[in-house]
């Protein structure tokens, strides 16, 4: 470096100098930079988190709105289900008697249901239906003609009397 003059070596220290002062300005801008990201990162990671957390309430509304929907559904579907019992008791006692059978026999046979059991609950049975001037006597009455002409035979179990329903067109 002897071969440069005293002027050119200060010139060329004095741009060291000048880089050096701009690597300088350069960091703490850079640091500055640094913490403006950072502290902006802090502000949308919180307003992530409270978008979140707006998202898990609503999941929960909608979760129990749902719940309330599905329990809604399903009472529906019991009316209807009630309501269609009703509506096939009304066919059945609106329709026109089997042939063989008076319109409260053929009310009886097609509105007792088709499982083996004894007088008292299949009189219980009409009962809820409606049939609230029926007697046990007309009942039983009932039955043995039905019995009579094929549509009911009688069980005897060990003493207990059973009626079953018999499949007759």
């Amino acid at each position: 470096m002897a071969f440069l003059k005293d002027t050119e070596n200060e010139q060329l220290r004095q741009l060291v100098k000048a880089c050096l002062l701009e690597i300088s300005k350069q960091k703490i801008e850079l640091k500055k930079c640094q913490r403006d990201s950072s502290r902006i990162k802090g502000q949308e990671n919180m307003q992530i988190k409270l978008i979140q957390e707006e998202q898990e309430k609503i999941n929960l509304e909608n979760e129990a709105k749902f719940k309330e929907f599905v329990k809604l559904l399903h009472e529906k579907d019991s009316q209807i289900a009630k309501l269609q019992k009703y509506k096939d008791h009304f066919r059945i006692l609106t329709s026109k008697p089997k042939k063989d059978l008076t319109s409260f026999q053929s009310q009886i046979y097609m509105l007792l249901p088709d499982k083996e059991d004894n007088m008292e609950n299949y009189f219980e049975y009409l009962r809820d239906l409606g049939f609230q001037e029926l007697t046990t006597e007309n009942f039983e009455h009932a039955l043995r003609n039905l019995e009579r002409k094929g549509y009911f035979r009688s069980i005897n179990d060990n003493g207990r009397l059973l009626w079953k329903k018999l499949e007759k067109e």
